[in-house]
């Protein structure tokens, strides 16, 4: 699959269900749930997918698809509750939960928070960092879902290539030497 066609669909089901849930403005509780079963099937398909490839997969797309699943299987089972959650919480649960999966690969896996085998632990440092940085925004412009979810999910993914990148050639010069 081209590199190019890859990035551009890793965060499909996240912004299905972004769509789905807000195409004609505040969504009904309805819409919502529904947004949410379909996000998560997207989702559970996206990671059968990219689970059995040797690459490691990216740790955004991975948190991205948490969030749906587990909002689908609460909506799907009717664990409202834990929507309730995710209500509280806002745009800054999505956020959140990418700072839970970056802290938990940045320290517990070979490949990092930025998904490069072998790579050198500040890398994901550096983006666990900055997705730390991201929750403010969140809660700051909470209910609109431009600045506080899309560019700071946009600014993490580009942040994520770029040092994936940084560290994949020190990566080959450390193997070179």
């Amino acid at each position: 699959m081209s590199k190019w066609i890859f990035a551009l669909i890793q965060f499909f089901p996240l912004s299905t269900f972004a769509t789905f849930a807000f195409w004609n403005g505040a969504p009904s509780n309805e819409r919502y749930l529904e947004a949410f079963q379909l996000g998560a099937l997207l989702g559970l398909i996206q990671l059968a997918i990219l689970l059995p490839q040797q690459k490691p997969l990216n740790r955004l797309v991975l948190a991205g698809n948490i969030y749906l699943i587990l909002g689908g299987l609460a909506a799907f089972f009717q664990q409202f509750w834990y929507l309730k959650i995710y209500d509280s919480l806002r745009e800054s649960a999505i956020i959140l939960l990418m700072v839970i999966i970056g802290s938990l690969t940045t320290f517990s896996s070979a490949s990092g928070f930025i998904a490069v085998k072998g790579s050198a632990r500040k890398f994901s440092v550096y983006l666990l960092f900055a997705s730390i940085a991201m929750l403010p925004f969140a809660i700051i412009f909470e209910g609109n879902r431009i600045y506080a979810a899309v560019l700071p999910i946009v600014f993490l993914a580009i942040l994520q290539r770029y040092l994936s990148h940084i560290a994949k050639q020190t990566v080959v010069v450390q193997n070179a030497s």
